[in-house]
């Protein structure tokens, strides 16, 4: 069965239904998910599947199966899925034979998420350490519709991740909707916490206000930090998303790569394809190998970042406020090492 148009099966109405709400709750959607929120504690944390309770509802009974998984799925359905066209358009979504077979596929490489739901408790708790006064959100998973550009979705209360997102690098239906190989070997169930963590550390981030190269590159290195901590038993290729030949290309060129920047005057320069050339995924950095991975500004601003930490009395909130990109590269003390 082809995939290459299921992305045109996602009607305009569904695609705001299912993900509009988890960017920007009402205050009705906030408070019909406190219940949720305050009985959702590290302990007994459970991440509901939205997937499940939206696939499992019968034809002949939608409205009524909507209505029933409306108050713990508001955050996907807001407040208009009464309406008919709503309604109509939901159940094609869920009758499309080619979205059923995605969900099949989901089912099967995740029949249940005890395993993950272990280590986000264990992830949130490092949290709530690093971050006091910090409310885990409730989690949520859902069919997206290869929502390829963002498969997790992030507000205060809500983490949203798109299971159809992290099916294995060897998922016919990526190679069919034509995700490149360099994105579709990052989509598996091993990228899922490294993926939600970067995206939980983005509101704490604070941007500089001119965006030069090593702005981009710190803002980077704080995300991967962030993630590192949070996931201390993750490898460094799962945070960053590299295979282990990339990382270790990394390992082997830092002098060179930081000596790049600084003998072409790149690390402050605000030229877009400068930023682009060391900080947009790609196959690889243009300026070198194919061998190199994309992204190399992100992996050497997260060296940056370490040092920092390493050298300087900062708890992470500290960095992550710390807008001033010069600042923590001069007390990073960071020197890149020669191979």
């Amino acid at each position: 069965m082809s995939f290459t148009h299921l992305k045109s099966l996602l009607p305009a109405i569904v695609i705001a239904l299912l993900l509009l709400p988890s960017c920007r709750e009402s205050k009705k959607t906030a408070e019909d998910n406190k219940g949720i929120s305050d009985n959702n504690s590290i302990e007994s944390l459970k991440i509901l599947r939205y997937e499940k309770a939206l696939f499992s509802i019968q034809q002949d009974h939608f409205a009524d199966g909507l209505k029933k998984i409306a108050r713990d799925y508001s955050v996907f359905l807001g407040e208009n899925y009464t309406s008919p066209e709503a309604i109509s358009q939901l159940s094609e979504f869920v009758a499309n034979s080619q979205n059923q077979q995605v969900y099949a596929e989901c089912l099967k490489q995740f029949p249940d998420l005890e395993s993950i739901t272990g280590e986000f408790r264990k992830a949130f708790k490092i949290m709530q350490e690093e971050i006091p006064g910090y409310q885990i959100p409730q989690v949520y998973t859902y069919v997206s519709g290869f929502d390829f550009q963002y498969p997790i979705k992030y507000t205060d209360s809500a983490l949203i991740i798109a299971l159809d997102m992290y099916l294995g690098s060897d998922y016919t239906g990526y190679r069919e909707i034509g995700i490149p190989v360099y994105i579709a070997g990052r989509l598996t169930a091993d990228h899922i916490l490294p993926d939600c963590m970067k995206a939980m550390s983005l509101p704490f981030i604070q941007s500089s206000k001119s965006q030069v190269l090593l702005d981009a590159m710190i803002e980077e290195g704080k995300s991967l930090y962030f993630a590192d901590v949070m996931l201390p038993e993750i490898s460094d290729q799962l945070i960053i998303g590299y295979t282990e030949e990339q990382l270790k290309w990394c390992a082997d060129n830092e002098n060179n790569l930081w000596s790049f920047l600084i003998e072409n005057e790149m690390l402050y320069s605000s030229e877009a394809k400068s930023i682009s050339i060391f900080m947009t995924d790609g196959p690889f950095t243009a300026s070198f190998s194919q061998e190199s991975p994309s992204r190399t500004g992100a992996w050497l601003g997260w060296q940056i970042v370490k040092s920092y930490m390493k050298n300087n009395d900062s708890m992470i909130a500290g960095l992550m406020a710390n807008a001033n990109s010069q600042e923590i590269l001069e007390k990073s003390g960071y020197k890149p090492k020669k191979k």
